[in-house]
């Protein structure tokens, strides 16, 4: 993260699929012994939404 004094404007809407989007890919890794990648793909759907 930067440490800037830029607002950063995300829609509600946005913020509600990013975080419908994030617990799916949580929840489809939880059952694995070593959930790897999950920080990956929750990084690359906020890239996704966001950018």
């Amino acid at each position: 993260m930067t440490d800037s004094n830029d607002d950063i404007s995300i829609p509600d809407e946005t913020i509600a699929r990013i975080t419908d989007r994030v617990l799916s890919a949580e929840k489809k890794k939880l059952n694995l012994d070593n959930p790897r990648g999950v920080v990956n793909q929750i990084e690359e759907i906020v890239e996704e939404e966001v950018y």
